[in-house]
């Protein structure tokens, strides 16, 4: 109980990706008295960035996104965790060329180097590829991967070495206080915290903490499946953790990405399975980590057999490791952001994936110094952009799982969204 200070300037619930960049960027601009808390044990307390893929394609057609993924391409270099290997999406499909037509204009209007490939130089790049089934690809030489669990540890000791920091881990969150409509204090397992701000970068636990508070945070734990398999000759031969460009087969809504001697195919083309905040099972009752959940093999094995239709290679190796991976999604696709519309003082930093995190730490660090952030404009991941009907969980679920099935998807710019219509209505 003596370790845990009485108060602080800001407390920050979550060590992982987020929180621990936060607490780093917070220190380089003159922040001190900080507490971290997390549940878990570090480096790797158990959320999503401890299973995360950790690459990085920078090219999105939402300018906010696009930025805060090359600021934290950027941080990532400095910190020598960036392994450039190159990323192509290969197209199976004539609306697919079409799209990467258009993701070529969002490449060049961000400064970002990218180019079209025919199959056949698709094939130069990634020899063991089926150039047969695919029509075209999309090449980004700066895509890269990255090592989320050691850039967390250094930003996170960057903090601590400058005196600003506390570092709570295996400490539970049991309560926020609020007092005349601002945040008063942390309750944990371990003591009591007044505190100026409070932050909650708890990824998918985010809302069930938020709602200590009384506030909400709009998103729901969701499953991306995931598998390693191996060993696979050529990837052994490489003696390199990444020797090949990553592939994103978008068409069917998978990836490929080396992983040393061994190919880690991640699926967005499964039904949409979401899990409610409440019932992520502890750290004690999980197999693996609350996150890392037994894959249900029904959902995975169509997308396994497309895999293997495009890199044959698959077909010969061995499943090693396979989960259902739980991360955050929110009705729009777009972080969560911002102090929280019902309680001053307590801050979103919320369903934020490794390709942004260390950009979004600098950007939420810049909002809670100056009252606004130089990095870029934050509007589409406010949290204010949610009127009270879009907070509820059933307008939650409903967005989620028609955008589940859009990460990879062709998306038109004007598209509108299919459920939760007539919601607001003119009484004419």
């Amino acid at each position: 109980m003596s370790d845990v200070p009485k108060q602080a300037k800001v407390v920050v619930i979550g060590a992982g990706i987020v929180g621990n960049c936060l607490v780093g960027h917070l220190a380089r601009l003159g922040w001190t008295d900080m507490v971290l808390i997390d549940k878990g044990s570090l480096p790797n307390p158990g959320g999503s960035t401890g299973h995360a893929s950790n690459f990085i394609f920078p090219t999105d057609h939402n300018k906010e996104m696009a930025m805060l993924t090359l600021a934290s391409q950027k941080q990532y270099i400095e910190l020598g965790m960036n392994n450039t290997c190159g990323g192509i999406e290969v197209a199976r499909k004539p609306e697919r060329l079409e799209e990467f037509n258009r993701r070529m204009t969002s490449a060049k209007s961000w400064g970002i180097d990218a180019r079209l490939l025919t199959p056949a130089e698709v094939k130069e790049l990634v020899p063991f590829i089926n150039e047969k089934i695919v029509l075209g690809g999309f090449y980004t030489p700066s895509v890269s991967v990255v090592d989320s669990l050691q850039t967390g540890t250094l930003m996170r000791e960057s903090a601590v070495k400058s005196g600003g920091l506390k570092i709570l881990a295996n400490t539970e969150v049991l309560d926020l206080e609020v007092e005349n409509g601002a945040i008063k204090a942390v309750v944990t397992n371990k003591g009591r915290i007044e505190a100026q701000h409070v932050v909650v970068a708890c990824g998918v636990w985010s809302p069930r903490i938020a709602a200590m508070a009384g506030a909400s945070i709009p998103l729901t734990p969701a499953v991306h499946q995931m598998a390693d398999v191996g060993p696979i000759d050529i990837l052994q031969q490489s003696n390199a953790e990444v020797a090949y460009p990553i592939v994103r087969d978008m068409d069917t809504f998978c990836y490929e990405r080396q992983t040393a001697g061994s190919m880690e195919v991640g699926s967005y083309a499964h039904r949409a399975i979401f899990m409610h905040p409440n019932d992520i099972p502890s750290i004690e009752a999980a197999a693996l980590s609350p996150t890392e959940l037994p894959l249900t093999q029904e959902d995975f094995d169509p997308q396994m057999e497309q895999a293997i239709e495009l890199m044959g290679m698959l077909g010969d190796a061995e499943i090693k490791y396979a989960i259902n991976g739980l991360l955050s999604l929110t009705p729009d696709g777009m972080p969560v952001l911002g102090e929280t519309i019902e309680v001053k003082n307590l801050w979103s930093a919320a369903a934020v994936w490794i390709k942004e995190g260390p950009g979004i730490a600098q950007l939420v660090a810049e909002w809670m110094t100056y009252g606004y952030p130089h990095l870029c404009d934050p509007h589409s991941s406010d949290i204010s952009r949610f009127y009270p009907h879009e907070r509820t969980e059933h307008h939650i679920y409903a967005r989620c799982n028609e955008h589940f099935n859009k990460t990879y998807g062709i998306v038109h710019p004007r598209e509108q969204w299919g459920t939760q219509r007539e919601m607001r209505r003119s009484p004419f």
